[in-house]
């Protein structure tokens, strides 16, 4: 007897995707409950269905390693466009009230560098009419943090908030605010203070850059994927088993080796909808290109451009 996946889903107000047909022809009835029961902890794979059997039954070739990414799979933090305003309605919350007596000295400037578009970008965009609901207006915003320290020497905009959708490794945050520094140090300017907030962070990343002296706040929190959930000597079998799945993707795009494990082993589990999955996240769910550099079916979206 066929099990009514319909209903479940129907109750779960998802899509009905998922057909399991006693004969075998649709899938297996062992493979179509433990993907009913991933897709009960994730709710949003339920449109997902093909791309997730795809991770599953292709990319791993072993029910060790089947295991290994449903757990992750269902360690991950998925924000919703309602869950996304609300952690940019916290970050604004927490920039009012941390800089109500210096509004007009404080200057918001997305965390990217270049004329490309990135998160950061949309993070300081969407800031703006939540800022303006809560009638802070005296502030300056801009789009590119590399130009924070000219865009604000001239109008006392000296208190400087840089923003993101995400940290990883935290390497980019370091990096960038380091370089922010150095204009400053070069013009013997003493009077500026830098501080970065972001909607999510990996703890790892947090940590990394609060030990470089930069002053950070996150809206949520993830962990590792591997390393926070295991002892040390599973971890690193893990680890291992993990690279081993990966072994089914092309090795770099274009000159950029593909990211084992996430970007500086970020080991991430975060997406938002309708958003670029950032490359700290394992490429198992995003990598675009298998070994024989075909496109892959894949679970998560990342721009091969930003890979």
């Amino acid at each position: 007897m066929a099990i009514d996946f319909a209903a479940i889903m129907f109750a779960l107000g998802k899509a009905r995707k998922i057909r399991y047909v006693p004969d075998g022809s649709a899938m297996k009835k062992e493979q179509f409950n433990f993907m009913l029961d991933i897709v009960r902890s994730q709710p949003w794979l339920a449109d997902k269905t093909e791309e997730l059997k795809h991770v599953l039954y292709s990319d791993c070739q072993c029910d060790t390693s089947r295991k290994l990414v449903s757990e992750i799979v269902n360690r991950f933090l998925y924000v919703s466009r309602e869950e996304n305003y609300r952690l940019l309605t916290g970050m604004a919350q927490e920039i009012v009230s941390e800089y109500s007596a210096r509004e007009a000295s404080t200057l918001i400037a997305a965390l990217g560098v270049s004329s490309g578009v990135d998160s950061s970008q949309h993070v300081a965009y969407s800031l703006k009419p939540i800022l303006e609901q809560k009638k802070w207006r005296r502030h300056m915003a801009v789009s590119d943090s590399s130009a924070a320290y000219r865009k604000g020497k001239n109008t006392g905009h000296n208190q400087i908030i840089l923003v993101d959708e995400f940290v990883g490794s935290g390497q980019t945050v370091i990096t960038q605010v380091k370089s922010i520094r150095a204009q400053f140090e070069s013009a013997k300017a003493v009077d500026y203070n830098i501080s970065v907030k972001v909607l999510v962070s990996t703890e790892i990343g947090l940590k990394n850059v609060m030990a470089a002296g930069i002053p950070i706040t996150a809206q949520s929190l993830v962990k590792k994927g591997i390393d926070d959930y295991y002892s040390i000597q599973e971890a690193s079998c893990y680890r291992d088993l993990m690279r081993s799945i990966e072994g089914n993707l092309s090795t770099e795009y274009l000159g950029r080796a593909m990211p084992s494990l996430g970007y500086n082993d970020a080991q991430a589990t975060y997406c938002r909808q309708d958003g670029n999955t950032p490359n700290s996240v394992f490429p198992i769910f995003w990598w675009a290109f298998d070994k024989h550099n075909q496109d892959r079916c894949v679970l998560m979206i990342r721009a091969m451009g930003d890979a």
